[in-house]
């Protein structure tokens, strides 16, 4: 049965990642603008909307998969890529919140504040003990 701290993680975790869908599906118009205005700047016109979905389907495949290493196959490794991620998410979310503060960023901020508390249960003494008992109960693999 997985402890506390890691169904605190499942729920703010995948939390994190439906506000970034409902973000992404708020927001659509100004993204797919941006985007589109980015696109005809390099010259390749009319793609937005097939770089927007690929993009949040490739995201939320990323995101789902780094879950299912995490809280079913209990891969430690996992929680430290996520922990990279999760600082370049920072990184990014700082960087638009400096530029423009709009509705788009709000939702980025509000899901990456979930992830980093997500985070911080993956390294509470629960959840390293959990992990340790995939490799045979003393940490040793």
């Amino acid at each position: 049965m997985k402890p506390g701290s890691i169904r605190k993680f499942d729920w703010l975790y995948l939390g994190s990642i439906a506000v970034s869908l409902l973000g992404f599906v708020f927001n659509y118009d100004t993204i797919a603008a941006q985007t589109n205005a980015e696109l005809a700047a390099q010259g390749v016109e009319g793609l937005s909307t097939g770089v927007l979905i690929g993009g949040l389907l490739f995201g939320t495949a990323i995101s789902l998969a780094l879950w299912f290493m995490i809280s079913i196959l209990r891969i430690e490794l996992a929680k430290w890529l996520l922990l990279l991620l999760t600082a370049w998410s920072v990184l990014t979310t700082a960087t638009a919140a400096a530029s423009v503060f709009d509705s788009s960023v709000a939702w980025g901020l509000i899901s990456t504040i979930m992830t980093i508390v997500a985070l911080w249960f993956l390294f509470q003494p629960d959840a390293k003990a959990w992990f340790a008992e995939k490799k045979g109960g003393d940490g040793q693999p």
